[in-house]
């Protein structure tokens, strides 16, 4: 196996983590297989890092993530994270490492039939059951973590603090955090989610009405160079009907699509593995190009940008810290090249 290193983490890191694996099956749905990782603020231990498996054959060792140390005692707030269409549940591991070693637990499942092993072997379904698979997919993870599972290690459940839920999502993901906050095709909203995070949302196919429903705090990531969910076509109109309070928009100049991934991540890795598949690594080359270092930002300085903001975000919207948040949106109101509105 090419074991490869993911390098250092996106910030210096404010807690040890750790990373667990857990395979859930929702009996209500033909058993339907949900592979699910989980960040935690964790215990200081001599544990290895973890590693991530891209493709077999194919790993990496985690930038700060443990793998399976003890949790830390106390009560965090939980945010459901969701990939976007062709995204797998690793692929926003830096995020994910570093709002857990900021005090929160951090949950990533993959979608099938809407992951990135399904598009490349021409298994993915189509929108409409992408859709409706991916809304229950949500409450299904949500209610194993809150209520429990037997797959589900009792230190991770008793870790969630149940009145701090936030839903956050990338691209296509951002629809399932959005659907499963406001109540979709006949689902009900979920109604422990107090926060929702949006990042390069895919919102074109959400009704006004759908958007309108959404009345929890929402924080929205916009890449002004975004081409496949351009804002004038994703963020206006949701920015103009979303109405929780907060609801801030961090606006992105030179940035694209995959600002707020680690597909950039994995194309320098894919120049180290000689026998990758050429389909793989057209398509790692091709997705990480509309996301290239901005002016004087390299990827990882993106990154870290958009997790300063989700964390000040969450930090109010959650009743964590809302004096430390607000002191933080005021610091990145003032970066180059960065407009964060807020009302």
């Amino acid at each position: 196996m090419n074991e490869l290193d993911a390098g250092h983490p996106i910030e210096h890191p404010h807690h040890p983590v750790g990373r667990r694996t857990i395979q859930l099956a929702d009996h209500s749905r033909s058993d339907r297989a949900l592979g699910v990782d989980v960040w935690y603020p964790a215990v200081s231990s001599s544990v290895a890092r973890t590693t991530y498996e891209l493709l077999p054959g194919v790993a990496y060792r985690a930038a700060h993530a443990q793998h399976e140390p003890p949790a830390r005692a106390g009560q965090f707030p939980l945010v459901l994270f969701s990939h976007g269409r062709t995204g797998m549940r690793i692929s926003y591991a830096f995020l994910c490492e570093a709002l857990a070693a900021r005090g929160a637990v951090v949950a990533s499942a993959d979608h099938p039939g809407d992951a990135l092993v399904d598009w490349l072997v021409g298994s993915h379904d189509d929108d409409r059951t992408n859709e409706v698979n991916r809304v229950a997919d949500a409450h299904f993870v949500l209610h194993a973590l809150l209520h429990g599972d037997e797959v589900v290690p009792v230190e991770i459940i008793n870790a969630i603090d149940h009145e701090r839920i936030a839903l956050a999502g990338h691209s296509y993901g951002a629809y399932t955090a959005f659907a499963t906050a406001a109540g979709s095709r006949g689902v009900a909203p979920h109604e422990r989610v107090r926060a929702v995070v949006g990042l390069q949302a895919y919102t074109r196919t959400m009704s006004d009405g759908l958007l309108g429903r959404i009345t929890q705090p929402t924080l929205m990531v916009v890449s002004e160079h975004d081409r496949v969910t351009p804002p004038e076509i994703d963020a206006e109109r949701a920015w103009a009907l979303l109405r929780g309070r907060p609801t801030w928009r961090l606006d992105l100049q030179g940035a694209g699509h995959q600002a707020s991934s680690d597909i950039a991540l994995y194309a320098e890795l894919a120049e180290h593995v000689p026998l990758l598949p050429d389909m793989v690594r057209e398509f790692l080359v091709v997705t990480a190009a509309g996301s290239a270092p901005t002016a004087s930002r390299t990827w990882r300085e993106l990154l870290a940008i958009q997790l300063r903001t989700m964390w000040a975000f969450l930090q109010i919207a959650l009743d964590l810290d809302a004096e430390s948040g607000m002191h933080e949106a005021s610091r990145v109101e003032e970066l180059p090249g960065i407009a964060l509105r807020r009302h």
